[in-house]
């Protein structure tokens, strides 16, 4: 079960890594003629946790840097809930190998 937590945990640190890197991507090229902004999202995966689909806006979506100011933000904080939740998975074995080690 705490295994599990930890998968599904580190499957959201890759979503808040690909919303972060896809929202850098943008700011970088805001000022690129003819650029399409990209947007990561997640979606349920079958065995649980989620799945990261990264897709292109259409290119009149414009650049928005208060968007994506934002998106960051959102993306470190799930950044640092799913770590939370790996490292008191981490500690909870830990204790459990302890007690009947």
């Amino acid at each position: 079960m705490l295994l599990k937590a930890m998968d599904r945990a580190v499957s959201g640190m890759r979503l808040a890594e690909s919303k972060l890197a896809a929202s850098a991507h943008n700011t970088a090229n805001t000022l690129t003629d003819g650029f399409a902004r990209v947007q990561a999202e997640g979606a349920e995966a079958r065995d649980g946790g989620v799945e990261v689909n990264i897709s292109s806006l259409p290119p009149e979506s414009g650049p928005d840097p208060v968007a994506e100011i934002i998106e960051q933000k959102s993306a470190a904080v799930m950044y640092r809930a799913n770590l939370k939740v790996v490292k008191t998975a981490e500690e909870m074995i830990g204790e459990i190998l302890d007690t009947r080690g």
